[in-house]
């Protein structure tokens, strides 16, 4: 879509015009990627969490899904049970943690810094008593000679890569072609979206991640008002 200038059209993290085109891109990607769909029984799922009531636009849940079933790939603006009962990505997080550092573009270097910031945010909260409420297995890291085999790509010791379901050979390859040149899924939903105002004076990294320590008490307030904690 575009409008009078010829720009895209931005919309804000989770709404249901952005999660409608997130999964179209999902879909286009899977499709253009000449897959031999019959291989597959995936699906991927994002839900976000205490996202602002004017951005549900009448829905229960905020997010948006895709799937490869039965040799055909699918998807929507919503999170169903056949999607949710396929092996695959699904992922439920808090709409506040996330949503400026979804606009954020960047590569697979850029991906694992995002991910280093989170982890720093999540410690802070943790520290300052708003750790999130969901139970999470605390990892024991151990010698780099007695650790066991994990599959690169999602970090299970169960199995190696080529028996992955969580990104199975041929699926993250496809969502994330040309990501060096700003192309992806991440990349092209990240140029769709404009920034939220509930977040917008929020001290945050270059990777769009808010940074705890450095807000102020009112800003603190806010944001856990927000993480719903």
């Amino acid at each position: 879509m575009a409008n009078k200038d010829n720009q895209e059209e931005r919309w804000e993290f989770g709404s249901l015009e952005w999660c409608q085109f997130a999964a179209e891109t999902g879909i286009r990607l899977l499709k253009e990627a000449n897959l031999d769909l019959g291989k597959y029984n995936w699906g991927f799922s994002e839900e976000y969490t205490h996202i602002p009531e004017r951005l549900l636009a009448g829905r229960d849940k905020a997010g948006f899904q895709f799937m490869i079933k039965d040799g055909k790939v699918s998807g929507g603006a919503s999170i169903t049970e056949e999607c949710l009962a396929l092996p695959g990505f699904h992922v439920s997080a808090d709409w506040a943690l996330i949503a400026h550092a979804s606009t954020v573009i960047y590569d697979l270097a850029g991906q694992g810094k995002r991910m280093a910031d989170a982890a720093v945010l999540n410690a802070e909260l943790e520290a300052a008593g708003y750790g999130s409420k969901k139970s999470a297995e605390q990892a024991i890291e151990k010698p780099a000679e007695k650790r066991e085999p994990r599959c690169p790509v999602c970090g299970s010791p169960d199995h190696d890569r080529e028996n992955c379901p969580v990104w199975p050979p041929g699926i993250g390859e496809a969502l994330a072609a040309g990501a060096s040149e700003g192309g992806g899924l991440h990349n092209l939903t990240a140029k769709r979206l404009r920034r939220s105002p509930e977040l917008d004076d929020l001290p945050e990294t270059e990777y769009g991640v808010p940074i705890f320590t450095k807000m102020t008490d009112k800003q603190k307030e806010r944001f856990i008002k927000l993480l719903g904690r």
